[in-house]
């Protein structure tokens, strides 16, 4: 496929789904049904073309400073009337006709994350304030979660939450059950260590590499009896039950590596809270726990319930270790393609942006994909600088870029891949209040 092509598909969904907007509005019978020049299409472009600046000027650069550039009230008005499905439905749209079905040993390689975004200050809406340190500064955080294809490099799903309501396991599982391919491993960090997790992964038939804690965290390897000291790899099936009878508790207790008592207070969705008059309920869980070396003094504990045959713990640990990406992903969205500076306190309108800010990361992925580099004689392979690429891409499928130049202007921009490059993680800053006063012109 060439970069024409894209743009065409790109643009023919945008008019499929132009053709459909009853289904995308608050009031179907009313909404976008007059002629004006912010049409349904209109707004989902100028939605999609939005960078850093203030609305007018925003609004400005995308209708070309013409007299007749619509007022950034008219513009907040005809977006009001979107519904909260129309960008969820671009965004899944467009990653079914891009969808290259790119898979690791037969399987899709999902990795799933969650980002804190932090929103314009909004008093308003409690369910986003936060407030972590008293030296801290009130501020309003929604929470991405993300499904990242990692061999394709794109997001193929998302959920967006508010901070306060935020739910990683809730989000995951949705994500995990509406998985519309087969055979996918689902990579997660150690934020996804639960025993419900598991199973739902389980029971949807796909499989899972997480890392989970090291012994004394209060993680799923205390329960175990096993050396934590050396490198292993250990198949487990495990009785899961919520009787907490004497009996079951001292069977648990001599045979730790087969048995474990559930409390009520702790979410699974697999067995009922316990009659004492029944008998026990188990619910079988099968998967392998792995300690490995990452260098001479790091070891990391992974749970999978892939196939040792196939995977010993060598190819494991390569699929952990490629689960980063989605890491450097979440910073091109939010420094390269614009999600610290949003147009609105609206959570509607936060949400269109943030699904904006998803597709236009996903189409300069597959824009770059289309683009085949000489190669030279060099030190290092290169690819497209993303954090340039995503503004030729955005201009190329709004207007103001067409094919060819797009592909000069992107072959023109590379980086070198510098293989095994690592900086220790920077603990999180304080975070300021993000208001409109000071924008970019």
């Amino acid at each position: 496929m060439n970069i024409k092509a894209v743009a065409k598909i790109f643009n023919d969904t945008i008019i499929e789904l132009s053709e459909n907007k009853s289904e995308f509005c608050h009031c179907p019978h009313k909404d976008f049904t007059r002629k004006r020049k912010l049409n349904f299409e209109n707004v989902i472009r100028s939605i999609l073309a939005m960078n850093g600046k203030t609305l007018t000027n925003e609004l400005f650069n995308i209708y070309g400073y013409s007299p007749t550039t619509p007022s950034a009230s008219a513009f907040v008005q005809q977006r009001s009337k979107l519904s909260e499905n129309a960008m969820p439905m671009l965004f899944k749209k467009l990653n079914n006709s891009f969808d290259k079905d790119l898979r690791y040993e037969g399987y899709r390689l999902i990795s799933v994350d969650g980002c804190h975004i932090h929103v314009p200050n909004n008093p308003d809406d409690p369910e986003s304030y936060v407030k972590v340190t008293e030296k801290e500064h009130f501020h309003n955080e929604f929470h991405l979660n993300a499904c990242w294809d990692i061999i394709q490099g794109t997001f193929i799903d998302a959920i967006v939450q508010k901070y306060r309501t935020q739910n990683e396991d809730k989000a995951l599982i949705e994500m995990v059950e509406r998985t519309s391919f087969d055979k996918a491993i689902f990579v997660c960090d150690r934020g996804y260590e639960a025993y419900n997790n598991l199973a739902h992964i389980q029971e949807s038939g796909h499989k899972y590499v997480i890392r989970i804690k090291e012994k004394g965290g209060r993680g799923i390897i205390d329960g175990f009896d096993i050396d934590s000291e050396n490198e292993y790899d250990m198949y487990f099936e495990l009785a899961i039950t919520r009787k907490g009878s004497k009996e079951i508790r001292e069977f648990a207790k001599e045979c730790r590596n087969k048995c474990r008592c559930i409390p009520l207070n702790v979410k699974f969705d697999y067995l009922e809270p316990p009659n004492y008059k029944d008998p026990a309920e188990f619910y079988i869980l099968k998967f392998r726990i792995l300690r490995v070396r990452i260098s001479d003094t790091v070891y990391e504990n992974l749970v999978t319930n892939l196939d040792s045959n196939t995977f010993p713990a060598s190819k494991i640990k390569e699929i952990y270790g490629m689960r980063w990406g989605i890491e450097t992903s979440f910073r091109h969205l939010k420094y390269a393609v614009g999600l610290l500076k949003f147009h609105s306190r609206k959570s509607q309108f936060v949400t269109q942006e943030i699904y904006a800010g998803l597709i236009m990361y996903n189409m300069t992925i597959v824009v770059a994909s289309c683009i085949s580099l000489e190669k030279k004689k060099r030190k290092y392979e290169y690819h497209i600088k993303i954090s340039v690429a995503i503004n030729i891409v955005r201009k190329l499928l709004t207007g103001g870029v067409d094919p060819p130049a797009a592909e000069i202007l992107l072959t023109r921009n590379i980086s070198p891949i510098r293989p095994n490059r690592n900086c220790p993680r920077k603990k999180r800053a304080a975070k300021e209040p993000v208001n409109f006063m000071y924008r970019i012109a």
